[in-house]
């Protein structure tokens, strides 16, 4: 049975939200997992959206196997919250971002 992920893209600004979802997209295509959901927000602040914590609370109570994000800054900029979310949720969160591969994105 294929993976499931809701998508995840958040951006202050909101140009950048289109790229970040396709990039999410692709990656699922590669990845051969099926988008349940994608749920893009224009937020501003370091520390992560109440949003994202629905997101984070539903994927954890298996209404996804993941939530995908194009890099961990997406889920918080706050480097104790954003402790806090990977160690609650290592196992529930992919990030698309590939830096091996910069110029791809």
């Amino acid at each position: 049975m294929p993976r499931t992920a809701v998508l995840y893209a958040r951006s202050h600004r909101r140009d950048n939200l289109a790229r970040q979802i396709r990039e999410l997209e692709d990656w699922c295509d590669r990845a051969g997992v099926i988008a349940l959901e994608t749920v893009a927000e224009v937020a501003l602040g370091i520390r992560a959206s109440k949003r994202c914590r629905h997101l984070l609370a539903d994927v954890a109570a298996g209404r996804a196997d993941l939530l995908l994000v194009r890099d961990v800054s997406r889920l918080s900029e706050d480097p104790n919250q954003l402790q806090q979310i990977i160690s609650q949720y290592r196992h529930q969160i992919a990030i698309s971002w590939d830096d091996r591969h910069p110029s791809r994105w």
